[in-house]
């Protein structure tokens, strides 16, 4: 889960210059694009108009000129006056359903957050895991991507960061015979495996990470196709379930290769950060009790509406039903006197749910207008070239943008685009939009590329030269498995 999207990155003073070209070329891109309208004939004025604004929009998201959620207002700006939309088809899909999902979402992963769940849960996992080298690796790395899928990826690396540095310490203090290659390579997998595999988990369900649950609301504003919770994890859990032994063979085995054995002394370090939690307190107990009803009825929901005839019974509807619960129920503790407060809520990354919305709106806007069939068009010689390449390479491309982009922005720009190319190809849209979305979190290269790895960089234990190579390998690993997932299992199983 992203709760922290690259929509925070700079403040005024440390502007890059890149920020200051993209503020400008923005609008001129935009100012000729509106000139030029009066004597273009490839296509019609309004699907012109809004190339002009997603362009500005793109240019403006792509160089964060502004703070992100701040382009994706551009729709309620623009859209009625260029003659695009009205204001109330352009300001409806700022409250579409799959909005609320995150939402509820966020407010319970900050009840786990809140109430030390989340901890309690990893250092149980890790007890289970051993102290050799490669496996203490694996146990957090699974750790980091169980708890990703259904907390924000950036407090799951924050939260067990200072756990794996701690172990790292114990590591490299109490390991006879350890020399200086082993101790490097053996801190420097386990913090980039924190930061992938806390990536790696969010691709696994629609609250993971923001992109996924853009696609939803695409789906069922263009296509009306509605995915539910349960049925994105039968493409997102193995989308996991493959990259994260690629990920951990990558680091432990290939780039940078550990041979620690156990230790009784990391055993022991654990054992005892496990105790000092002590008991699970009353507010935990009904945070985890709320936590797994919520997952329950996600799972379980197509049946039980089947079952009981409940026709309006929705993923949505459940999570914002645990978040108004959060507020009702007592704590038990003298923190608190409900296990949420509205003071909790002011840490939800509103920018985040703000562009949902203002994707959502282009892309209405791009389908409605024409642009999305015209694009469509244009761009079908690259069917040419086969299903198979067309998909890699649409991957590969976005791979390789969002290290430099916004995982979302870049997701909300190419849905519309990629969904015409499609249709125009011949292939289901879900062929080419399920790996697009997908590759727009898969961004392992370099520190700004998503906050899991700024975190573990910011540790000063890690060089970028060091990110580079591990992150190369998994992007090209993971262009080929998002690839041949969907081309042979997402049409099956969202079909």
């Amino acid at each position: 889960m992203n709760m922290q999207s690259s929509t925070d990155h700079a403040t005024y003073e440390e502007r890059a210059s890149y920020q200051n070209t993209g503020l400008i070329l923005g609008p001129v891109i935009f100012a000729v694009m509106m000139l030029a309208g009066n004597f273009q004939t490839a296509m019609d004025p309004i699907a012109w108009k809004t190339a002009a604004a997603g362009l500005l929009m793109a240019t403006w998201w792509a160089t964060e000129a502004l703070p992100v959620p701040v382009t994706a207002f551009l729709p309620i700006v623009l859209f009625a006056p260029l003659g695009i939309a009205n204001l109330q088809d352009s300001a409806a899909p700022y409250a579409n359903p799959i909005i609320y999902l995150y939402l509820g979402g966020f407010m319970l992963a900050l009840a786990v957050e809140k109430w030390n769940l989340h901890r309690r849960i990893a250092l149980l996992i890790l007890s289970h895991t051993g102290t050799d080298g490669r496996r203490l690796i694996g146990g957090f790395m699974l750790t980091s991507a169980l708890l990703s899928m259904w907390m924000t990826n950036t407090s799951t690396t924050m939260m067990l960061l200072p756990i794996a540095l701690s172990v790292i310490g114990v590591i490299t203090e109490n390991v006879p015979n350890l020399d200086k290659k082993n101790r490097d390579n053996f801190q420097t997998a386990m913090l980039l495996g924190l930061a992938f595999s806390a990536t790696i988990g969010g691709l696994a369900t629609l609250v993971g990470t923001p992109p996924n649950a853009l696609l939803i609301g695409f789906l069922n504003e263009s296509y009306d196709l509605d995915i539910s919770f349960a049925r994105w994890m039968l493409i997102g859990v193995p989308v996991s379930a493959v990259m994260l032994p690629i990920a951990w063979l990558t680091l432990t085995r290939f780039v940078f290769p550990v041979d620690i054995q156990e230790s009784d002394e990391v055993k022991s370090h654990l054992g005892k950060m496990h105790a000092e939690i002590g008991p699970m307190t009353k507010a935990e107990r009904r945070v985890a009790v709320i936590f797994s009803c919520v997952i329950a009825l996600w799972m379980l929901r197509r049946p039980l509406s089947e079952a009981f005839n409940i026709s309006g019974l929705s993923d949505p509807g459940i999570v914002m039903a645990a978040a108004v619960l959060l507020f009702l129920i007592p704590s038990g503790s003298n923190k608190t006197p409900q296990l949420m407060s509205w003071h909790d809520a002011n840490r939800l990354p509103w920018g985040v749910l703000v562009l949902f919305g203002g994707g959502l709106s282009l892309a209405a806007a791009v389908s409605a207008s024409g642009l999305a069939a015209w694009l469509g068009a244009s761009l079908a010689i690259f069917g040419a070239f086969g299903v198979t390449m067309l998909v890699l390479a649409a991957v590969i491309m976005v791979i390789f943008l969002t290290e430099l982009t916004s995982n979302l922005a870049t997701t909300a720009t190419f849905l519309p685009v990629m969904g015409a190319i499609a249709l125009e190809a011949g292939v289901p849209p879900l062929v080419l939009l399920v790996p697009v979305t997908l590759a727009a979190s898969c961004a392992f290269m370099l520190p700004v590329a998503t906050p899991p790895n700024a975190i573990v960089f910011a540790s000063g234990m890690i060089k970028i030269p060091q990110m580079i190579r591990a992150g190369l390998v998994l992007n090209l690993a993971g262009a080929i498995v998002l690839a041949l997932i969907s081309l042979f299992w997402a049409p099956v199983v969202l079909q």
